[in-house]
């Protein structure tokens, strides 16, 4: 172990005895035992909901207020407050990597953690190719609060999600009234109105209904309006004197712009480099979208002609129907039922800069170039300019659809407390890639296409059109129809040997099994008529297609376990230690990579259909009547395999990570308070495909993650900031071109105007930092000084005014 590390965890060691020794000189001293300790009953993860002190869990709780104040512009936004969470949500609302402690993102999405909303998932998976969890999943105001586990007991209690839970909880309507709250972006175009209503309908009878709806630009110039949507909920609770049933929906129907990596100049070298915004594009405000690049032809994989409109973006449409149930038989049983189908579908349209550069390094390089134009005009290009060969993600959801259930029958007795259930799950994964290359201008002002000419006046490109599909991707031309289905029985015990010793014991199993095929294997052409103009243009003699089936039919097993012992000294301190195991299945990730899909027991599938993940954790924690303090210790190793698209790169890697976290709050007086959270992580790529990278940190993994929130409440006023940070970190696993450090500063104020009448002016990256969270480029080596980068935006200024009734 490095020495300077080793001199780190001493100190956090030392802070933290310190801390437990003032405690009980605290308690001793000023607190009896009537007096209240700050603590929170909590149910992800949980089968015996209970304080957090009385639990060895790692858990934060973020109310609605909380979230407001820190001014997200997405949902993944959410989640970066939350200590020990990695979310590089600079893709816009949807398509964000999450992770969770030195646990890896090798591609994209969040693997190893699922999103939930009322204790299922969203979806089974969390990084399904264009399709990930984010992309149909909303925060409004009829979410009361949002519940993550990092770690822990997550092994147990849902399936391909070892490494945590992120949990929506929303409301029943048992609290009578409700908001009305309409939002406005003061330097962007943002309108949107969120409303929650619930009220008794007669004894023990509740309803609530509640959504939000929107449209502007968004917080990047894309030239059109690209949010555009909303959603509506609706609950309906039934208690009676052992039990209660809720039914419960939700509709969302949204569309929003996808931000895809972003051309960035970079001068310096790998180890120092300087990133700056190219002279005609600035990387805080500007998007590859335009009002010239609307349209796109393509053929679909079904054999037909399919025009998108590229304004729609990613596309959204969840219709979800769930049911809750429980009953007390007495005696200490207890039954326990949830179940929710979802009918998923859409579209996801984002163009990706597949190379930027000079006029003559982009356009010069197109096989018969002559000459080059602005699309549709007469007019020569500009030689000095920067430009793009552009692949339009242009990608059809046409079936996600899911249903997820799990059942629970608890025993319990003076000590033990027995939970045992199944959980069943249904995932369907069809999906169309239908990819386009064009050649465009780099511009944050609605760039313009381009169209080459050849020394014969015949025009190769089609408005802007270079390939129908992407040839130098190797086609790319997909469609996916599968089918993932789970049966997981799962098993917990909890004994209190003691009033201060909690001991719990889970164990889970997933029989899944996956069939259906997915095609486009050969990746050919054929001479095709796309615009149905009767003239086949230059692209339209090689458009790619889908060609070769390739059947799918396998199964798999995951046992996961989780053991953990909390000891509570007393109700305001507790030390606790977690040793767990689980995994999560590959879906379509790991599709056209070669391996025999049609056997199960085939040794190179069987090393890549499951990824695992075991994880040790040691904490305290500390509670008192004006503050707390978590402070965990964990070590992770994963195992995993995975297949990129645009860089045909297969990988099978194993990482070790371990590190600190640290999650407090301290009431200074009524007026003021304040939030922090530190997070610690060595991280390591311990085994690799690529022996090069072995010994190397994971891509993207910063050494230190950190957030603090002070907040002064006088009267009827309350202001104060979060700050969000991050230090360096590589690009890629070959560990030469840092993206920097970087804090986000967003502050906010607001103003009770009346009892239920609250103004909130709030802002999002206000010092207008330069935040990198991705690099396609592992090296400024053999590079034109220019990479591709996603970053998060710049600064936006928002407004809204809530009214409570």
């Amino acid at each position: 172990m490095e020495p300077k590390l080793v001199k780190k965890l001493l100190i956090f060691g030392t802070l933290n005895v310190a801390a437990f020794m003032f405690s009980q000189t605290a308690v001793s001293d000023t607190l009896s035992k009537k007096d209240k300790v700050i603590d929170e009953v909590v149910i992800t993860g949980n089968s015996n909901p209970k304080s957090s002190v009385k639990t060895s869990l790692s858990i934060s709780t973020l109310k609605q207020a909380e979230i407001i104040n820190a001014a997200p512009r997405t949902t993944a936004e959410i989640f970066r407050t939350i200590p020990g969470i990695r979310a590089e949500s600079s893709g816009g609302e949807g398509n964000s990597n999450i992770t969770v402690r030195g646990v890896p993102v090798s591609a994209g999405g969040s693997r190893y953690l699922l999103i939930q909303e009322d204790g299922l998932p969203i979806m089974q998976f969390g990084d399904i190719a264009f399709g990930t969890q984010d992309q149909f999943t909303r925060f409004d105001s009829f979410v009361s609060r949002v519940e993550a586990l990092r770690g822990g007991s997550a092994s147990v209690f849902a399936s391909n999600s070892p490494a945590g839970i992120i949990n929506f909880i929303t409301k029943t309507g048992e609290k009578a009234g409700g908001s009305i709250t309409q939002q406005v972006g003061l330097n962007y175009k943002n309108f949107r109105t969120d409303i929650d209503y619930g009220t008794p309908l007669g004894k023990d009878f509740y309803i609530g209904i509640g959504g939000f709806y929107r449209g502007g630009d968004g917080p990047r110039k894309t030239g059109y309006t690209s949010n555009n949507g909303g959603q509506f909920r609706l609950s309906l609770l039934k208690k009676f004197e052992k039990g209660s049933v809720r039914i419960y929906g939700k509709y969302l129907d949204d569309r929003t712009a996808p931000y895809m990596p972003m051309p960035i100049a970079v001068s310096g070298s790998d180890s120092n480099p300087d990133y700056t915004s190219l002279s005609n594009y600035n990387i805080l405000t500007g998007a590859l979208q335009s009002s010239n690049f609307r349209n796109d032809l393509t053929f679909g994989g079904n054999g037909q002609i399919l025009k998108s409109d590229i304004r729609d973006g990613m596309h959204s449409v969840s219709k979800a129907v769930g049911m809750e149930f429980n009953y007390d038989f007495g005696a200490g049983w207890k039954l326990d039922a949830k179940a929710r189908y979802a009918a998923n579908d859409g579209q996801f349209l984002a163009p990706f800069p597949a190379s930027v550069g000079s006029k003559s390094e982009i356009l010069d390089t197109v096989p018969g170039y002559g000459s080059a134009v602005y699309a549709g005009t007469n007019t020569a290009v500009d030689n000095n300019a920067k430009y793009m060969k552009t692949v339009l993600f242009n990608t059809k959801l046409n079936n996600l659809n899911n249903f997820f259930s799990d059942v629970n029958i608890s025993k319990k007795w003076d000590k033990i407390k027995l939970n045992a259930g199944v959980y069943n799950s249904s995932q369907n994964i069809n999906l169309s890639w239908n990819w386009n290359t064009y050649l465009m201008e780099v511009s944050d002002k609605n760039a313009r296409l381009v169209d080459v000419i050849s020394n014969t006046g015949t025009k190769i490109t089609d408005n802007g059109l270079l390939h129908y599909g992407v040839p130098e991707w190797g086609g790319l031309n997909r469609n996916y129809d599968t089918k993932y289905s789970v049966i997981a029985p799962h098993a917990q015990v909890e004994i209190n040997p003691t009033e201060k010793l909690t001991l719990d014991f889970g164990a889970r199993y997933d029989f899944g099994n996956v069939s259906g095929s997915f095609s486009g294997v050969k990746n050919t052409t054929r001479t095709i008529d796309i615009n149905q103009n009767g003239t086949i243009e230059t692209p339209e003699l090689a458009v790619g297609v889908v060609d070769g089936t390739v059947p799918v039919d396998y199964k798999y097993g995951i046992f996961g376990y989780s053991v953990g012992a909390n000891y509570a000294f007393d109700t305001h301190n507790a030390v606790f230690a977690r040793v767990s195991q689980g995994g999560s299945a590959s879906a379509d990730r790991i599709l056209f990579a070669g391996y025999n899909y049609t056997n199960s027991n085939d040794p190179a599938l069987d090393a890549v259909k499951v990824n695992k993940l075991n994880q040790i954790e040691v904490g305290y924690k500390l509670r008192g009547s004006k503050y707390f303090l978590n402070t965990t210790l964990f070590q992770a190793r994963t195992i995993e395999a995975n297949y990129e698209a645009t860089t045909q790169l297969r990988t099978e890697n194993k990482y070790q990570s371990f590190g600190v976290e640290f999650d407090g709050f301290y009431k200074v007086n009524k007026n003021f308070d304040v939030r922090a959270g530190l997070t610690y992580t060595h991280a390591e790529i311990k085994n690799a495909i690529d022996n090069t990278i072995i010994g190397n940190m994971p891509r993207r993994t910063p050494k230190f993650m950190y957030s603090v929130n002070p907040n002064v409440n006088i009267e009827k006023l309350s202001f104060g900031f979060f700050a969000v940070g991050s230090t360096k970190a590589y690009t890629q696993d070959s560990n030469k071109l840092i993206m920097p450090g970087y804090v986000i500063v967003n502050p906010y104020i607001s103003y009770k105007l009346m009892k239920n009448l609250t103004v909130n002016v709030n802002a999002n990256n206000v010092f207008n930092a330069l935040a990198i969270t991705e690099a396609e480029e592992g090296t400024l080596q053999g590079t034109n000084g220019i990479v591709r980068a996603r970053t998060l935006t710049g600064r936006t200024f928002g407004a809204s005014v809530k009214f409570d009734f």
